[in-house]
């Protein structure tokens, strides 16, 4: 269960879900994330005051998810009501985390991250570990304002950020997924689809909980995390600012929006969408054939919502991805959920 940040006052919502929205972490958000970064997660006060700085170098990351749930009718700067951020692990910390976890490994990596002793794996790296099922993240965190179960507004929240925990990892052919949780916490996470991973005993340390592909396989569909693993091998082959791109955008960013975020100018941007949708068509001719009636010049827009539609279903044309190319990791992609 989230510890939480206070509400503050917050208006209550509505139950309808309108109010609620999620996408990535943007760097106009990082003053509020600090607020959601849970004080039971033992960072030392230097690499706290650090966070917005690591956050800045690792957004647009393909190894880093951060999502901001926020609430649309309150003012922009008070917006947000949740916060989640994960990591890929490079081969050192999957081996350490499967054979020896550290307790606050959530914390150990941030400072990492912060020395440069830790270096996420590349576009490049994650492709290839993709391709080889050996994907692996740790949940850095998860934090909410509202957190008591009897009140509707917390299980509206908690609703949208497991949807969004599955988004955030689907596509992958995950070899794990870890999380830490303190206390009551456990029962939240194991609710999710995670498992102990450790037994420390101690009310001031945290567990380790996780799901590995393995276990995934032999459980029914329709826990976050086990729906995580899923995996199908990508079709489009977009590139990786293709595919930064298509992140915000699957989110309903407008171009203007994911231009600030990424650097372009609106006519890079739509010179992106042009390339984006004839990569589309050349590895799925008939994927735009359904043109609506009395098309008259909206084909461009409807073009976009379609390929949007698609991805939203298909987060693997979101990943970086290397086909195997030895017998051993063919073997192991035939073993995928």
């Amino acid at each position: 269960m989230p510890s939480g940040p206070a509400a503050c006052g917050a208006p209550r919502l509505d139950g309808s879900g309108q109010r609620l929205h999620a996408r990535l972490l943007g760097h106009a958000d990082l003053a509020q994330a600090c607020a959601f970064v849970p004080a039971w997660l033992g960072l030392h006060e230097r690499v706290r005051a650090a966070l917005p700085a690591v956050w800045t170098r690792l957004l647009g990351h393909p190894a880093f998810n951060a999502d901001v749930i926020e609430d649309l009718r309150r003012p922009a700067d008070t917006r947000m009501v949740g916060l989640g951020v994960a990591i890929a692990l490079d081969e050192s910390w999957r081996r350490r985390m499967a054979d020896d976890p550290p307790p606050f490994a959530p914390a150990l990596l941030y400072g990492e991250l912060l020395d440069g002793h830790f270096v996420p794996p590349s576009d490049k790296e994650l492709a290839r570990l993709n391709g080889r099922g050996e994907v692996s993240f740790l949940v850095l965190h998860y934090e909410q304002t509202l957190t008591d179960f009897a009140d509707p507004d917390t299980l509206e929240i908690l609703a949208l950020a497991m949807s969004r925990f599955r988004q955030a990892h689907a596509g992958y052919r995950l070899q794990h997924l870890y999380q830490e949780g303190l206390g009551e916490q456990g029962a939240y996470l194991q609710s999710m689809g995670f498992r102990p991973r450790t037994a420390r005993g101690s009310p001031d340390v945290p567990e380790l909980y996780g799901l590995g592909r393995d276990e995934a396989a032999t459980l029914l569909p329709g826990s976050p995390v086990r729906d995580a693993f899923q995996f199908t091998p990508p079709r489009f082959g977009f590139t990786a600012s293709e595919r930064r791109m298509l992140r915000l955008a699957v989110t309903q960013l407008s171009d203007e929006d994911i231009g600030d975020e990424i650097g372009l100018s609106l006519h890079g941007v739509k010179k992106l969408w042009r390339s984006v949708h004839q990569r589309a068509l050349d590895a799925m001719p008939h994927l735009f054939d359904e043109a609506p009636a009395g098309d008259t010049g909206t084909r461009g827009p409807e073009k976009r919502r379609t390929l949007l539609q698609y991805l939203r279903q298909h987060a693997e044309e979101l990943r970086p991805y290397a086909a195997p190319r030895d017998a051993d990791a063919a073997a192991a992609d035939r073993g995928a959920v």
